[in-house]
């Protein structure tokens, strides 16, 4: 069977399911602590991004859409989305996009914070594009990332001080100015038992659909993107994780037990299950040869 057949199966299986995934989503996730990221998506030589707000406590990708631009517009059109599905949430966790910063700074019903793991990465690239290649970069990266390395308010207060009377002997000093503006916003989150912990949920959400894109080899329409990024979503919210349990189990327990999840999970297994536990049933199987033998129940064991 050619792939293409089999990616045009999923994806209308994928569709039709989306529109109870994503009720499952709007109605089951109480949206408070939410990561609010971007990445950059090619079509046809012209760049997109895909924004996707994440809930922070149960990791759920709970909205997603396909943008041309990241202006401060498209990221009012996502609040305006949230409040008519009224999923608005009181935190916003942040890379610090300017349109991010202008939107949020707006809404007196937002807490606006800003993402460490953001601002220490960074650092590299600032000191790259600003010292000489001569400059001591070792030692100054690691006292602009020690700065937020702790979780006591008064130690980055005090390192960042420390830090701001060597910034001119250093040649860092809009980099300490820049860190002071945006400091209201990063504060929060050092020692804070509410917020979020430092590793971020939304890179690793990314991380797979980086993934994802390199096994898809481009994307031939907007369209056609915005299909196959749904059958992404459907299929992490139901592929399990390194815990051993997908995100759509956090919302609804009984998804282990759905023929899809089975299929994504444990597709061989579920394949012996519809032959009647016979390997010898599978006449579709033709992948390897021998495999149907190793699909009995006694090598599988073994």
């Amino acid at each position: 069977m050619h792939p293409t057949t089999v990616l045009r199966w999923i994806l209308g299986l994928a569709l039709a399911l989306w529109p109870q995934v994503n009720t499952w989503l709007a109605t089951q996730v109480n949206l408070k602590k939410a990561y609010v990221d971007e990445k950059w998506i090619k079509i046809r030589h012209q760049w997109y991004d895909w924004f996707v707000v994440l809930d922070a406590d149960t990791g759920l990708p709970l909205y997603q859409t396909l943008l041309a631009t990241r202006s401060a517009a498209s990221v009012m059109g996502i609040v305006t989305e949230l409040r008519r599905i009224t999923q608005l949430p009181r935190v916003v966790i942040t890379d610090g996009l300017a349109a991010y910063q202008s939107v949020f700074a707006s809404l007196q019903s937002v807490t606006h914070v800003l993402c460490r793991f953001h601002h220490q990465q960074g650092v590299p690239r600032w000191l790259k594009d600003h010292l000489p290649s001569g400059a001591d970069v070792p030692e100054r990266k690691a006292a602009m990332k020690r700065t937020f390395q702790t979780p006591d308010k008064r130690s980055v207060n005090r390192r960042r001080a420390r830090l701001k009377k060597r910034a001119t002997e250093w040649g860092i000093a809009a980099w300490v100015a820049l860190t002071e503006k945006h400091l209201p916003n990063l504060l929060p989150r050092v020692g804070s038992r509410c917020l979020p912990s430092p590793s971020n949920a939304i890179e690793r959400f990314f991380g797979v659909c980086t993934r994802f894109a390199k096994v898809r080899r481009g994307f031939p329409s907007v369209l056609s993107t915005k299909r196959e990024l749904i059958v992404f979503f459907v299929v992490y919210v139901f592929a399990t994780q390194t815990h051993g349990k997908a995100p759509i189990e956090v919302i609804v327990p009984e998804a282990s037990r759905m023929p899809l999840y089975r299929v994504i999970n444990d597709p061989f297994a579920c394949l012996l299950e519809l032959s009647g536990g016979k390997a010898e049933n599978l006449k579709n199987v033709q992948a390897i040869h021998g495999m149907a033998e190793f699909l009995t129940t006694e090598e599988a064991a073994a």
